[in-house]
């Protein structure tokens, strides 16, 4: 792919490039090629890991560090690279919180309550709750989901728990 491509390829198409370029690398039938690329590979990861690493530090160390950090990860490519290699400057924690808080009015407008109940390095827990309005489960879990995945997107999962209490109180009474 010349280099004009690539400067036109969106983060999301790179990354479907890179799943394909792997699955075919676990097709070669050459074992010892396999594994020097999959050796080649982890070696330029590690070689950009620390390039980050060492930017981020000097960064940080300045005098407007911090807000040029937030500035820096504000960039979708720029993240996208800290995540893999685990130096995004937030924990994963602070992020889901900052999504929940920005996105809690729109959601409160519609009758919910979405709560981070426990966010840790694989997976977080996230409660919902509905004032009843009659919204799809499948939906209302895609949105959140999707919000949410955008902020943390090193996460494996994020459990949508919903509260439901409401609803059969309503439909009790």
């Amino acid at each position: 792919m010349s280099a004009e491509a690539r400067g036109r390829e969106t983060l999301e198409e790179a990354l479907a490039r890179l799943e394909m370029l792997t699955a075919a690398l676990e097709r070669v039938a050459d074992a010892q090629a396999r594994e020097a690329t999959r050796e080649l590979i982890a070696l330029v990861l590690d070689l950009h890991g620390r390039a980050f690493e060492r930017l981020n530090a000097i960064i940080g160390a300045s005098s407007d560090g911090a807000a040029l950090i937030e500035r820096i990860v504000e960039d979708q490519d720029i993240r996208a690279m800290l995540l893999l290699h685990g130096l995004h400057p937030q924990h994963v924690e602070q992020r889901l919180r900052d999504v929940v808080l920005r996105m809690q009015p729109q959601w409160s407008a519609r009758g919910l309550q979405v709560d981070l109940i426990s966010a840790g390095k694989s997976f977080a827990i996230v409660q919902l709750r509905r004032n009843g309005l009659a919204e799809p489960n499948d939906e209302l879990r895609l949105e959140i989901e999707n919000a949410l995945t955008d902020a943390a997107p090193d996460l494996d999962d994020i459990l949508i728990e919903m509260d439901m209490t409401e609803i059969y109180a309503e439909t009790a009474a």
